[in-house]
């Protein structure tokens, strides 16, 4: 491919990312715990016979905004929102770990303490959490899950506390379905003191709607300006190869 046109291709891709990414992040500006990604790229330079030749644009892992989205209060007892850094730390049937700050908590059949995903919510020393058959719920701010047993005079028993951690951000990645995960092939670096839990409220997605809308018009003017450029190249390319070389 002529160095034009690969130039071209690879702005063309770029901002077909960062178009996707935005749409994305509109598609989730109402999602509980979401947290706005960025599309990141890097410019790299090459090189023909020692000197500068063109610079690609090339993509990089997507950048997180982990700014917190405004806590509102619902009143639902297995509704908990994170007021400060952190994140609950979740466990498919696998046992694959991942972290997320959506706090719309259910139960399972089996009375296990769930999230959105139907994943269990781990506890202090890393284990589910399980709730006796019956019982109402309640969560203080410290994460110590009580149950109610439905008698007269019953008195709430602990029946365990949410583990909510500070990982760094470097040492984790969007994972999809709101969650992140670890980076690949790396441990996950705990910092500082994590957040509080703010009970019967949840915390909203930090996406600003409008800024998120012009950046949507802004990356679909670019993503059409990198497809004209492209099959102009293309069109110049044909028009000159059209050219007889005995001329």
């Amino acid at each position: 491919m002529e160095g034009s046109a690969y130039i071209a291709m690879t702005g063309l891709l770029a901002a077909s990312k960062r178009l996707d990414v935005t749409a994305n992040n509109l598609a989730n500006a109402s999602t509980t715990g979401y947290k706005a990604e960025r599309a990141a790229f890097r410019a790299v330079p090459f090189f023909y016979q020692g000197q500068p030749n063109r610079v690609d644009v090339v993509a990089q892992k997507n950048g997180m905004d982990l700014q917190q989205g405004a806590i509102q209060q619902t009143g639902r007892p297995l509704d908990i929102a994170l007021n400060g850094p952190g994140f609950f730390v979740v466990q498919s049937q696998g046992g694959v770990k991942s972290y997320t700050r959506a706090g719309n908590l259910n139960l399972s059949a089996q009375g296990m303490l769930i999230n959105a995903n139907g994943q269990a919510v781990l506890g202090v020393g890393g284990s589910p959490i399980y709730v006796p058959s019956g019982a109402s719920v309640r969560v203080t701010s410290n994460g110590t899950v009580s149950a109610i047993p439905n008698t007269p005079n019953a008195r709430a028993a602990s029946v365990g506390q949410i583990l909510v951690v500070n990982p760094l951000s470097a040492s984790i990645q969007p994972q999809g379905n709101n969650l992140f995960a670890p980076n690949p092939g790396q441990k996950v670096s705990i910092k500082g003191i994590a957040a509080q839990i703010v009970p019967g409220a949840l915390e909203g997605s930090n996406v600003n709607p409008v800024n998120s809308m012009i950046h949507m018009i802004s990356a679909s003017r670019l993503f059409q300006w990198e497809t004209q450029a492209v099959q102009t190249i293309s069109t110049d390319q044909k028009d000159a190869n059209s050219i007889p070389s005995n001329l």
